[in-house]
């Protein structure tokens, strides 16, 4: 039996968001074709061309801004990172060559505050925390480099802000120490990767769930500002862990043994249909972690989320995550999401499976 997926919480496409990455006409909604470069001052445009309706347009993201969008990003990302306001302007003098005032940011921190809650907080943070104290990074070197990246301040405000959040203290603890007490040499050496356990699991429990959520929008806003498909990733994740309010940390290594696997099937009655021998270890590095509304969220951005779905994979950074935690399964949620949709389940639905009661005819009810 196939996943199911609940289509009444699909999401519905914005009246007027012009902030998509044009394939379509914002007009008439036929396709488009590409038709030329348009020169600004700091940038070249893309100009698109509609055939049924004889227009010429580009997208919407930067109408009317004379700077690069990728600038944009890096201003309001630099001043989210706790860089004071007016050291900003001689950081992109640096990088870009481009001369840009205090003021200038000011004002792109409120026409994109949509983009980058964190601001609001920010205050409050930086009255607290240094730069070096507010956020860890490391770089892992697990056969290729993984930025592991850790909010401490966004993390404790996060767990002293809600009760129902400070169950979650155990996150915070591994994350304080994910990179400084990893096994690398387990990660460095040849081991099984989550991503490769496909079509193993028993999936006639899960509902897939599209959703509006934030992820998808801001996905759609940085994607404009990335020209080279490999950066995707780097560049989006950078950018929600810098400015939203919920990621706490990006490109977590976990892992799974045969304990874990034996603990879940014979302590938990999970069905889990893999067996791993004694040293052998099943890999991964989490995308995105997120704390919100009562749960800890597992992201994991995919281009064309429509197309895929990474359930097993999500599953199994989940029972990693919650034995190297010790928190439940129960509160841990799966997501999976590119620019134009997000879809998430609950992975406990898995790996264990609800029994059917055995129905006891009327007959033998009455003697009972």
């Amino acid at each position: 039996m196939q996943t199911k997926i609940i289509e009444e919480n699909k999401p519905k496409e914005e009246k007027q968001n012009n902030y998509k990455i044009l394939t379509n006409c914002p007009y008439c909604k036929t396709k488009i074709i590409k038709k030329g470069i348009r020169k600004k001052k700091f940038e070249n445009i893309q100009k698109y061309y509609c055939k049924n309706c004889d227009k010429y347009f580009s997208s919407q993201i930067t109408k009317n801004k004379t700077y690069p969008l990728k600038i944009i990003i890096d201003a309001i990302t630099s001043y989210n990172r706790l860089y004071p306001i007016d050291k900003i302007p001689e950081l992109i003098k640096d990088k870009y060559g481009i001369n840009i005032t205090s003021r200038i940011i000011s004002d792109w921190l409120k026409d994109y505050n949509q983009y980058a809650p964190f601001s609001r907080m920010r205050d409050f943070v930086s009255k607290k925390y240094s730069k070096k104290e507010a956020i860890e990074e490391s770089k892992l070197i697990h056969q290729q480099i993984y930025d592991f990246k850790y909010h401490r301040a966004k993390s404790d405000l996060i767990l002293n802000e809600e009760f129902r959040h400070y169950k979650f203290k155990p996150l915070r603890e591994f994350l304080e120490l994910a990179a400084a007490e990893c096994p690398h040499q387990i990660f460095q050496s040849p081991a099984r990767r989550c991503s490769e356990f496909k079509t193993m699991f028993n999936l006639d429990q899960v509902q897939i769930v599209p959703k509006n959520n934030t992820a998808v929008k801001v996905a759609n806003f940085v994607m404009q500002a990335v020209s080279n498909n490999k950066m995707r990733h780097e560049v989006l994740q950078d950018f929600m862990f810098s400015n939203d309010t919920v990621t706490v940390a990006i490109e977590i290594p976990v892992l799974l043994n045969s304990d874990d696997i034996k603990h879940y099937k014979h302590q938990l009655n999970f069905e889990i249909p893999i067996t791993l021998k004694d040293e052998e270890y099943i890999t991964g590095h989490i995308d995105l972690i997120q704390i919100r509304n009562g749960l800890v969220y597992i992201m994991d951005f995919k281009p064309s989320a429509s197309k895929a779905k990474p359930i097993e994979q999500l599953t199994i950074y989940a029972l990693a995550l919650s034995r190297l935690t010790g928190i439940r399964l129960y509160h841990i949620r799966c997501a999976w999401f590119d620019d134009k949709n997000y879809y998430e389940f609950f992975p406990l639905h898995v790996v264990y499976k609800l029994k059917k009661r055995k129905r006891i005819p009327r007959e033998q009810r009455k003697l009972t």
